[in-house]
């Protein structure tokens, strides 16, 4: 061995020594106690899952057409003061049960009740003017007209004698002419008391108008309830001006409430004025109501190739509240077999329902099916299952058409 290849293995075996030394320090330095973690493990992407298995079940049912919608008031307004003025007080909040005819709102009401005094003050003076008897109805039963009236026949019967005395040569002609004159002025007073009559009538009718208008603006400074109902929103407050264009108060009637449905045009054949309607919220996903097709519309929206059909929902409870989003079955004339499974088996995604099916070889099958009605802790398939079929419950988002399991 030459002396530059002693050195090379030298160096070797000193490099050895070094590296094997740095190991074992770094192992001395690792706390006692702690399992040593290989740096790349094994995985097994084909291990079972672990699942429950659930029945697949029929039910056989009165069918049904499915359908949503959103509940609304029987009666809904928006009310809005017949006069203008300054808020006085408002007598109801957010939620009171109204009854019809009942306070909600009152307007100062000062000026109204003011020009209700004048105008009842003009009436009283025209009356007094006409005459009570008179009524103000007829012109000529009035005193001065009837004066008025009594000259001029007068008048006109002295104008005849003298006419005849003066054919005789009984009286002058300035007689005569003194006749005429005495006739046709009495017969111009008899005509101008028949006009001031008349505008006295005219002015009578005018004063009863005026107190009928004050009166109702005195009334109509208080907002009155229209129907029974509850109060939905108060958008006004005290000192505050309003107009007959301004909504204050929202009131809805929510006993009964309505529904409004689109049904699709291919199933107009199976709809009818008093359909049993089994009704489901979220809010009572336990509990159903039921109504009745009440309302069918006459036409076809052209829009959406739909009908619009109405349901009214008994809500003596009070339970429902208008707004609600409902799912609404409409049970129809024939039977239908369904399938029954466990709420728990079905993954819902983006409004799309699936089921993972239990094959015999522990393989799972991926089905899309279509859900005829929730139930709590079950759920009724429309389609996609057979009877007998076994459906996987649990880690649902871990399986896959393919999936092997175990239970």
């Amino acid at each position: 061995m030459t002396t530059k290849t002693k050195a090379l293995a030298g160096v070797g075996s000193r490099g050895t020594a070094l590296a094997v030394l740095f190991a074992t320090s770094i192992f001395a330095c690792k706390p006692s106690g702690t399992p040593a973690r290989p740096l790349v493990g094994p995985t097994n992407e084909n291990a079972p899952v672990q699942v429950r298995a659930g029945a697949v079940t029929t039910r056989t049912r009165a069918a049904a057409l499915a359908l949503t919608g959103t509940l609304v008031g029987d009666r809904q307004s928006q009310l809005t003061p017949l006069v203008a003025g300054r808020v006085e007080a408002v007598l109801v909040e957010r939620g009171d049960v109204v009854r019809a005819g009942q306070p909600l709102l009152r307007i100062r009401d000062v000026d109204f009740r003011s020009n209700a005094e004048g105008a009842s003050a003009s009436l009283a003076q025209a009356r007094a003017r006409l005459g009570e008897a008179s009524a103000g109805r007829d012109p000529n039963a009035l005193p001065e007209v009837q004066a008025a009236r009594a000259n001029a026949e007068l008048a006109q019967d002295v104008l005849r004698r003298t006419e005849q005395l003066s054919a005789n040569g009984s009286v002058s002609d300035q007689e005569l002419q003194r006749a005429r004159s005495s006739s046709a002025a009495a017969a111009a007073q008899y005509a101008a008391a028949q006009n001031n009559a008349r505008g006295a009538i005219a002015a009578l009718r005018s004063a009863q108008v005026a107190v009928s208008q004050t009166s109702r603006a005195v009334s109509d400074s208080v907002v009155r309830a229209p129907f029974d109902g509850e109060i939905a929103e108060r958008t006004i407050n005290v000192g505050e001006y309003v107009t007959p264009q301004r909504a204050v108060v929202t009131l809805v009637r929510t006993d009964p409430l309505r529904m409004e449905l689109q049904v699709p045009q291919e199933r107009l054949g199976m709809m009818r004025r008093g359909q049993r309607v089994v009704l489901r919220v979220d809010a009572f996903a336990d509990r159903e109501f039921t109504g009745e097709i009440r309302y069918i519309s006459a036409a076809v929206r052209a829009e959406t190739r739909a009908l619009i059909a109405e349901a009214v929902i008994p809500n003596t409870d009070g339970s429902l509240r208008p707004g609600l989003f409902a799912t609404a079955r409409i049970e129809l004339d024939r039977q239908e077999t369904v399938f029954e499974i466990p709420t728990d088996a079905i993954l819902s995604e983006a409004g799309v329902h699936r089921v993972f099916v239990i094959g015999a070889d522990r393989r799972i099958q991926e089905r899309v099916v279509t859900i005829a009605e929730r139930m709590g802790a079950n759920t009724l398939i429309e389609r996609g299952l057979n009877t007998g079929e076994r459906v996987a419950m649990g880690r649902l988002d871990r399986l896959a058409d393919g999936s092997l399991v175990t239970e």
